[in-house]
C-alpha cells in the first residue's frame, strides 16, 4: 500500500475519532470521578456494611450513540411532575366558576339547578293562588332581558325561558306567610323592575277632604261616576231621585244590591251622573261604581263583594245587526211560492 494512501486513511480515523468519541472521552472521565467519590464515601461513611456497592445503579452507561443514560428519579406517590404536587396543582390550576361551565348554556342551566333544588325543598310548602291583580302588579323578566341577563345570545330558546317562568310560578304560589327567607330573594332578583315602577306609580284610592269616594264604571253603552260619603242612604242620579229618574223597579234594586251584600243598607248617600245607554245598562254602572266605592272605604268588604260578582264590570254588548238580516241574526222571512 503506498504512503500516499495510508497517510490518507489516518487523517481518517483521527477525523472521525475526533468527531465520534471526543463525548465518550469526557463520559468516561465523568465516570471516573464518579465513582472514585462513591468509593471514597462509602469506605470513609458508611464503614465495612457498604463495601458491596452497585456501581450500575449509580454510574451512567454510555449507549452505542455515545450518549449516556441518566438514571431516573423516584417521586412520591403525591409527586404529579418534577415540580408539582396533587395539592399544589389544585390550587393553581383554573376551575370553572359554575359546574355547568362545560354545556351548552352554563347561566340558565344553573339558573334551573337552582330552581329545581328549591322546588325539591320546598315541595311540601302549602300554596295558594294568587289573584289577578297580583299577578299584574309584579312579572318577571321578559325574554329579551333574561337573554341579556345569561349573555348566552341565540343559544338561550324560548322553550328555555317557559321552563324558567313556569318554575317561578311553581315557586311563586307558596303561601306567603310561609314563604322561605331563599324563595323570596329568589324571585325578588327574576322580577322585572319595569313593570314594578308602573305598578307603584299606580296611587291607591283614597277618601277626598269631604269624605267622599269617587269612582266610575261602564255598562254596555253607559258610563257612570258617583260620589259616595256616609249618609242616611239617599240617592241622587243626575240631579233626580232614583224612584224618578228610574221608573223600572228592577232598576232601582241593582242601586241597592251593593248594600245588601255587605248588609248596610241605609248608610251611605249616593250622587251619581250617567251618561249613555239605557235604563238598565246606566242602574248596572251605577251598581258597579258604589260597589268599587265601597271598597275604598273598607278593603275587607272587597272579598264579599268580588263573590257577588260586583267587582268586575259585565262586558257583554248588544251584538250589531247586519247587513241582509232584520237584526244581527233574524232572517226575513222566505217564501217558496
Amino acid at each position: 500500500m503506498s504512503k500516499s494512501l495510508i497517510s490518507q486513511l489516518n487523517g481518517l480515523s483521527l477525523r472521525i475519532g475526533k468527531r465520534c468519541f471526543s463525548q465518550s472521552a469526557l463520559l468516561r472521565e465523568e465516570i471516573i470521578v464518579t465513582t472514585t467519590t462513591t468509593t471514597t464515601t462509602s469506605t470513609s461513611t458508611t464503614g465495612p456494611s457498604n463495601e458491596n456497592v452497585n456501581f450500575d445503579e449509580q454510574v451512567p452507561r454510555s449507549n452505542s450513540f455515545g450518549r449516556s443514560s441518566r438514571p431516573t428519579q423516584s417521586y412520591s406517590p403525591y409527586q404529579v411532575t418534577e415540580n408539582l404536587t396533587f395539592p399544589e396543582l389544585n390550587r393553581i390550576r383554573t376551575t370553572p366558576t359554575l359546574m355547568t361551565f362545560y354545556g351548552g348554556n352554563p347561566i340558565h342551566e344553573n339558573n334551573m339547578n337552582h330552581l329545581r333544588s328549591l322546588l325539591r325543598k320546598y315541595q311540601y310548602l302549602p300554596t295558594k293562588p294568587l289573584s289577578d291583580e297580583e299577578l299584574q302588579s309584579r312579572k318577571f323578566l321578559g325574554y329579551e332581558a333574561y337573554k341579556e341577563r345569561t349573555q348566552s345570545g341565540t343559544r338561550v330558546k324560548k322553550i328555555h325561558y317557559r321552563d324558567l317562568i313556569s318554575s317561578l310560578n311553581r315557586l311563586r304560589v307558596i303561601d306567603s306567610q310561609l314563604m322561605p327567607v331563599e324563595v323570596i330573594n329568589t324571585l325578588d332578583s327574576y322580577y322585572s323592575t319595569s313593570v314594578n315602577k308602573i305598578a307603584l306609580s299606580k296611587k291607591v284610592k283614597q277618601l277626598d277632604e269631604f269624605g267622599r269616594a269617587s269612582t266610575q264604571a261602564k255598562r254596555k253603552a253607559a258610563l257612570a261616576k258617583i260620589y259616595l260619603v256616609k249618609g242616611d242612604g239617599s240617592i241622587l242620579i243626575n240631579g233626580k231621585s232614583a224612584v224618578e229618574y228610574f221608573t223600572n223597579v228592577y232598576a232601582r234594586k241593582n242601586l241597592v244590591y251593593p248594600f245588601q251584600v255587605i248588609g248596610q243598607e241605609g248608610q251611605y248617600n249616593v250622587f251619581a251622573e250617567v251618561s249613555g245607554g239605557g235604563y238598565t245598562g246606566q242602574s248596572e254602572a251605577v251598581m258597579y261604581a258604589i260597589s268599587k266605592a265601597l271598597v275604598v272605604f273598607n278593603p275587607l268588604l272587597k272579598p264579599r263583594l268580588s263573590k257577588a260578582g260586583l267587582m268586575t264590570s259585565d262586558a257583554r254588548v248588544v251584538e250589531r245587526k247586519k247587513p241582509g238580516k232584520v237584526k244581527a241574526r233574524k232572517s226575513p222571512t222566505w217564501v217558496k211560492r
